[in-house]
């Protein structure tokens, strides 16, 4: 065990000294997660909302039925609601993309709303609110190349029958005893716009914990962490070109004690590399760590392990620096992309799912999902992920001893 230690702190001052691995270790992945966070408006653009959705609004009624009509828009904190005084400048912001949704209140708006009865609202298919607005003067547009679309629309139009449903029940003598007093309902859309400032604020607190940081954290982390494989290579190579592999496999000591001193600096870099991103994950970016943080301890333990392994693999495969650059970067971006560290792993193809499992990173991001984003952490699975990222590590570990044995240094 002497020997594995000394071996350890030798290799550990040279990783202190180094200081591009430092760099590439914890500054890269922090510029990349600020970057792309800031291209969804969670850092340095604080006053935007995550995922807000713009929906421009041009009110030609001007009447009290009309401007509800946008207070309960208003009222939705994940909507920015834009007022336009022409319905040709609100096109126009629609088809340049500054906004996704497009609503024109039209001038008739109070008048179709008092000529609507029950069936048009319950008629189904029938009625006359069936194909969208135009009943009530109201047009409804969605960009077309918006995701969510269709979605969007049907959000939309909900809104409008929330907004029409009271004065058109009651004018019904069924419905108009289960309706507040008609004063009450203006006091009721007053709650309505008042209730924007609790959504505005609810929307704060969700800032406070930015879910786009949930993945961009883990993701980013996990990929990083095997970047480690490309500095561990060339630790060896650097060796093997100096001649000191030489003399420890000529010292008496066992070669899988000198892969342990070898590996073990490394290992311990990568605990402090991921202990670090999610430090500043949770200062900087303001990321919660799920409600029992302690489950993060044995993944972040047994994702090191498997990505210190496979470096120690990959060390004992290549010769050339340059086979470093090729090789262990190629696999670093390729298993990467595969496993969904760039993208949630929610929105791969099924086929790409099941095939990603093949790559020690999809474990380790199921790992992470499921401390980060469950209420009640399910440990089962979460234990089931680490159990088999030690898996991958032995594997890596014993093909890399094995490499080594058979190797001549």
């Amino acid at each position: 065990m002497n020997g594995v230690w000394t071996i350890t702190r030798k290799d550990l001052v040279l990783l202190v000294r180094d200081k591009r691995a430092l760099v590439l270790l914890v500054l890269l992945p922090l510029l990349f997660i600020a970057v792309i966070g800031m291209s969804t408006g969670q850092f340095l653009t604080r006053d935007e909302r995550p995922r807000q959705l713009r929906v421009a609004v041009v009110d030609l009624d001007r009447s009290e039925l009309s401007q509800r009509a946008v207070r309960n828009l208003r009222a939705h904190a994940d909507l920015a609601v834009e007022s336009f005084d022409s319905q040709e400048a609100a096109e126009l912001a629609l088809r340049q993309g500054v906004v996704s949704a497009l609503v024109v209140l039209g001038p008739h708006m109070e008048e179709r709303v008092d000529e609507l009865s029950m069936r048009d609202l319950l008629g189904g298919d029938a009625g006359g609110l069936a194909q969208g607005g135009d009943a009530a003067d109201v047009q409804l547009e969605v960009k077309s190349d918006f995701a969510d679309g269709k979605l969007l629309e049907y959000f939309l139009v909900g809104e409008l029958y929330r907004t029409v449903f009271p004065v058109v029940a009651r004018r019904n003598a069924l419905f108009r005893p289960y309706l507040p007093p008609e004063d009450g309902e203006e006091d009721a859309a007053d709650a309505v716009s008042n209730g924007s400032d609790l959504a505005s604020n609810a929307g704060a607190a969700a800032q406070a914990s930015n879910p786009v940081y949930r993945f961009l954290v883990p993701g980013f982390t996990v990929m990083f962490v095997f970047f480690l494989i490309n500095i561990m290579a060339r630790s060896f190579i650097a060796e093997r070109d100096a001649g000191t592999l030489r003399r420890l496999h000529l010292a008496p000591i066992a070669p899988v004690a000198i892969l342990l001193g070898k590996t073990l600096p490394f290992y311990l870099t990568s605990v402090l590399q991921t202990a670090l991103l999610f430090l500043c994950g949770r200062w900087l970016f303001h990321m919660p760590w799920g409600s029992e943080p302690v489950y993060l301890v044995p993944v972040i333990l047994c994702t090191s392990a498997a990505a210190t392994a496979l470096g120690l693999l990959l060390a004992t495969l290549v010769r050339t620096d340059q086979q470093v650059s090729s090789y262990g970067t190629s696999i670093v971006l390729v298993l990467g992309g595969l496993s969904g560290c760039f993208i949630p792993r929610a929105w791969l193809p099924e086929l790409m799912k099941t095939i990603s499992l093949g790559t020690p990173h999809a474990w380790a991001l199921q790992a992470f999902d499921a401390v980060l984003t469950s209420q009640q952490v399910d440990s089962i699975r979460v234990m089931d992920c680490c159990a088999v990222l030690l898996g991958f590590a032995a594997a890596f570990f014993a093909a890399g001893w094995w490499r080594f044995r058979a190797a001549t240094v």
